[in-house]
């Protein structure tokens, strides 16, 4: 006897009594065929809807998205100030470690992929505290100087990113930050 198998329409347990038998009846044989078409339609739609995304602007600013600009971006920021603590409140141990802009990216967008911009944050001072600027700017000064601080703080040329640049720019990160792993 062998042991139950679950259909592959209604999901019951049932005997199986042929080999390759994969449903309980006739009822969920006949519905086989569309569910198996259901199955193979879905992914080529999920194919055909991930390639429709990497086309939008908005794919690649997500950095949920493994293959984004911001995903490898945001990775390398935390890479390249592992051995730092958080810009604003100087921490080294945190619940998460968040890839911080000064500049937030809905004020100043030209600025979200520029590694001046971005720090290593703590998790309650970059989602609690909005980034806590007023210690990180006092931090940034230390880190990277005055002048690319107000050099920063006076940039407000707009600029739009094309898919091009930014899939150049994930690119550009990316090798960064696998070279930094790799060390």
């Amino acid at each position: 006897m062998s042991k139950p198998r679950k259909c592959d329409v209604c999901g019951e347990p049932f005997e199986k009594q042929r080999i390759g038998q994969k449903v309980c009846d006739y009822r969920c044989a006949v519905k086989l065929p569309q569910k198996q078409r259901d199955k193979a339609f879905k992914a080529v739609t999920r194919a055909m809807k991930t390639e429709f995304n990497k086309k939008q602007k908005s794919w690649w600013n997500n950095e949920k998205n493994e293959g984004s600009t911001a995903y490898w971006f945001h990775r390398w920021v935390r890479f390249r100030d592992a051995e730092l603590p958080c810009v604003s409140c100087c921490k080294t141990k945190a619940y998460g470690w968040h890839a911080s802009h000064f500049r937030s990216r809905g004020a100043a967008g030209h600025l979200r992929y520029t590694p001046d911009n971005c720090h290593k944050s703590c998790h309650e001072c970059n989602s609690h505290k909005s980034g806590n600027i007023g210690p990180y700017r006092i931090e940034l000064v230390r880190r990277i100087g005055l002048e690319r601080v107000e050099a920063l703080e006076n940039d407000n040329e707009v600029r739009r990113w094309t898919v091009e640049e930014l899939e150049q720019l994930r690119d550009k990160y990316r090798a960064m930050t696998k070279e930094l792993e790799a060390s």
